[in-house]
């Protein structure tokens, strides 16, 4: 077998300074990693061996796991010696391949002792403190968390040229576990820290890095409602070559809210229709949210529902009332709550965020409880506020002081709310007050609206003319409940259930349950 390091070598130089990218590449995916790093340890040393493997480890960390594990077993001794977070990716790896889930992984506490044992380098500090704020965000103690991820932060910040010098390519990898921490504490940096990441992972030279920190910085832009910086972010992601599931999700979500927003219900359906069989991993909150931004009617809304059931069921209720999942999943209430006509479980107590500040100021005009609206959304409003937050905030402020008979402050506060609105496109936020408030408070303003609010009203039972059983039934078809359960949930027998599935495919058009499920996704309704 020829083995590339001596071919390199005699053809180009050094396996690791190659200029020969694509044919290197080719042959390791030819040859096994495994055999190569065995063989550039053999020949080069256990660093740049374990470079390879931490340049590989994107590619096959979700679709081979286990060719991973080998080609760290295969570095030697000295590697586990120098470099401690290697025994910590074998651990994952090890974690994963028997089942268990990524997000369950912890480092140990172990780990926490070595990192306080004396003299370690730079690299395994941040390796460990990265592996440390991963598993304690996993774990829902998201304020402890950031403190590992700042720690983290001014040890490099801190640290020397020639200490710096030995990270590497893994520096793009930690910034983003640290930015993932960030964000999920709704703590500042954030933003920072997936910059950082995106531009030190095309600089090295490693796309599929810099296209997860891509997507998750236009994602972040976009659930603050700035969506031309999503848009921005969102283009320098797709200019890369996809990567594995695990990490495409939030891109996809990312285009479904925009579409959202924008008033593309159609083409967010098709977005969201990309998720589904993906690992959506920590963005399994932000999912439920953009569903619920999608959703039409009742029984569309029913379906969010039962998933926000099931994952309170997996996850614990107390992980849903912390950071963003809990911001995400309050909000993706509130939504259904709506789209049922109902009272919203605003939770005025919770009120300590602009978020919960403004679903409790939404839901307190929809009481006709004008004045509590304004003193609540009132704070939410100040330009402080990212977009969709100020937007709503805005909104709700101007409709209730309109209804107190205040025209020309509710014009004023509308004509704030509307230009923003425009200048991000953000159509969707004109929907936390009902259309024809939006149009009074245009008219009065004489703000014409380019694009006019779609309220969505449409009912559950289109063209297909199914009955209420079918419609409840096609509402439980397309969760992944097994069929056993759905009927229990309905008290009816297993045989009337097939029957009338039957019936609701033939009038719906659908062979199995995954047309069903694609249809109502596309559709946004039944």
């Amino acid at each position: 077998m020829t083995d590339w390091t001596v071919m390199s070598s005699n053809e180009h130089g050094s396996a690791l300074e190659s200029d020969d990218d694509e044919g290197r590449e080719q042959w390791i995916a030819a040859h096994r990693l495994p055999a190569v790093v065995a063989s550039t340890a053999a020949r080069e040393g256990w660093q740049p061996a374990q470079a390879l493997i931490e340049k590989h480890w994107d590619r096959y960390v979700s679709t081979d796991p286990d060719r991973l594990l080998q080609a760290i077993r295969a570095l030697p001794g000295d590697a586990f010696i120098e470099r401690p977070t290697m025994l910590v990716a074998a651990a994952f790896l090890q974690h994963v391949i028997i089942g268990g889930e990524p997000s369950k992984f912890s480092h140990g506490e172990w780990l926490d002792a070595a990192s306080g044992a004396g003299q370690i380098a730079l690299m395994d500090t941040l390796g460990l403190l990265t592996g440390k704020t991963a598993s304690l965000r996993t774990e829902g103690r998201l304020s402890e968390a950031v403190r590992a991820a700042e720690e983290a932060r001014t040890a490099w910040e801190t640290a020397t040229a020639a200490e710096r010098s030995t990270v590497g390519v893994s520096l793009p990898h930690f910034r983003i576990q640290w930015g993932r921490s960030f964000e999920l504490a709704d703590a500042s940096g954030a933003d920072l820290e997936y910059e950082e990441a995106y531009a030190l992972a095309m600089s090295t030279k490693q796309p599929a890095v810099a296209r997860r920190a891509a997507g998750q910085l236009a994602w972040l832009h976009a659930q603050r409602g700035q969506l031309n910086s999503a848009q921005s972010w969102l283009g320098h992601a797709r200019a890369l070559a996809p990567t594995s599931g695990r990490y495409e999700a939030v891109i996809y979500l990312t285009e479904a809210l925009l579409r959202v927003d924008r008033g593309d219900i159609p083409g967010a359906g098709r977005e969201l229709a990309r998720t589904r069989g993906l690992d959506e991993g920590e963005y399994w909150s932000a999912a439920l949210w953009v569903r619920s931004m999608h959703a039409h009617g009742p029984a569309a809304a029913t379906i969010v529902e039962s998933q926000l059931v099931e994952e309170a069921e997996r996850r614990g209720k107390a992980l849903l009332r912390r950071g963003a999942h809990g911001r995400y999943v309050r909000a993706a209430k509130a939504r259904i709550s709506a789209l049922r006509r109902s009272p919203a479980d605003a939770a005025v107590a919770l009120a300590l965020s602009s978020t919960d500040r403004v679903i409790a100021a939404a839901a307190a005009f929809a009481d006709q409880q004008h004045e509590k609206a304004i003193a609540l959304a009132e704070p939410a409003g100040v330009a402080s506020e990212p977009p969709r937050i100020r937007c709503a905030a805005l909104l709700v402020v101007a409709a209730a002081q309109r209804v107190a008979g205040n025209t020309g402050e509710a014009a004023t506060i509308f004509a704030q709310a509307n230009a923003l609105i425009e200048h991000e496109r953000l159509y969707s936020a004109y929907e936390c007050v009902p259309s024809a408030e939006v149009e009074h408070l245009a008219a009065i303003a004489g703000a014409p609206l380019s694009t006019a609010p779609s309220p969505r009203t449409g009912g559950d039972l289109p063209e297909y003319g199914l009955t209420r059983r079918e419609a409840e039934v096609l509402t439980l078809l397309v969760t992944d409940r097994p069929m056993a359960r759905i009927a229990a949930d309905l008290y009816i027998s297993p045989n009337t259930l097939k029957a009338t599935v039957r019936r609701v495919y033939r009038k719906i058009g659908a062979n199995s349950r995954h047309d069903a499920t694609r249809l109502v996704s596309l559709g946004g309704r039944l």
